[in-house]
C-alpha cells in the first residue's frame, strides 16, 4: 500500500531545502567578504604625475607636472572584521617637475627637469565596503627620504641633495576597487613640509597624482 506524503513531511522537507540554500548563500557571502577579513600582503606597480611648488626662486615660470614611476610593497592588518584596516606601505617613487623654455632673471636657461627619487612610508587607514565589487578608501600620513636626484637645465646640473632636505612629511588620500586578488587605486599625495635647503628657494613642497595596480596574496 502506497504511503501518502503528509503535509508535515512536505513542510519539513521544504524547511530542510531552505536551510541548505541559506547555508550556501551565507558561505557565498562569507567568501566575498572574507578577502578583506584577512590580513594581506601585496605588491603595487604604478605611476604618478608629480609637481613641485615654491614661493620664491630664480625661475620665472611655475613648474609643470612630470611623469614618474612608483613601486611599493604593502600590508593590510584588519581591524573589526575587515571594515577597517591599517595599511602601511613602502614605496620607491619618483617626484619632481619640468619647465619648458625656462628663464632665470630674464635669461633663458632652456628646459628644466627635476627628477627626485624617494623612499616613502605612508601609514594609511583603510575603509572597506561593497560586495563582490570591493570598494575602499584610504588616507593617512607619510614620511619620505630623498635617495637622490638631479635638477638640470641647458646650463647647469645640480644634485638634489645639495638644495633639498632629505626628509619630507606628507599625506596620501585615495580610493580604489578590488576584483579577485587585484586592486586598482587612485591617490593624491601632498607634501606638507618645506623641503628647501637653499637660500634661493623657500616653501618648496612636492605633490603628485598617482594610480597603481596591486596584487594581493
Amino acid at each position: 500500500m502506497k504511503k501518502l506524503i503528509t503535509l508535515p513531511t512536505l513542510v519539513l522537507a521544504c524547511m530542510m531545502m531552505l536551510s541548505i540554500f541559506g547555508l550556501q548563500a551565507q558561505d557565498a557571502a562569507a567568501s566575498k567578504e572574507g578577502f578583506n577579513a584577512k590580513n594581506r600582503f601585496g605588491i603595487r606597480v604604478g605611476a604618478n604625475i608629480a609637481k613641485q611648488t615654491f614661493d620664491e626662486g630664480n625661475l620665472d615660470q611655475d613648474p609643470e607636472g612630470k611623469f614618474g614611476g612608483d613601486l611599493a610593497i604593502l600590508a593590510n592588518f584588519q581591524i573589526g572584521g575587515g571594515f577597517f584596516a591599517l595599511q602601511p606601505e613602502l614605496h620607491w617613487m619618483q617626484k619632481g617637475y619640468k619647465i619648458s623654455d625656462a628663464t632665470s632673471g630674464g635669461q633663458s636657461v632652456g628646459d628644466v627637469t627635476s627628477t627626485l627619487n624617494y623612499l616613502e612610508l605612508p601609514v594609511l587607514l583603510r575603509f572597506n565596503f561593497g560586495g563582490s565589487l570591493r570598494l575602499f578608501a584610504i588616507g593617512g600620513p607619510s614620511a619620505g627620504y630623498l635617495l637622490g636626484g638631479t635638477i638640470e637645465n641647458d646650463i647647469a646640473k645640480t644634485e638634489a641633495k645639495d638644495v633639498l632636505d632629505d626628509i619630507e612629511f606628507g599625506v596620501h588620500i585615495g580610493a580604489g576597487v578590488g576584483i579577485g586578488t587585484f586592486e586598482i587605486d587612485v591617490r593624491y599625495m601632498a607634501g606638507l613640509s618645506d623641503i628647501s635647503n637653499s637660500e634661493d628657494l623657500t616653501d618648496v613642497k612636492n605633490s603628485a597624482l598617482g594610480a597603481g595596480i596591486t596584487l594581493k596574496f
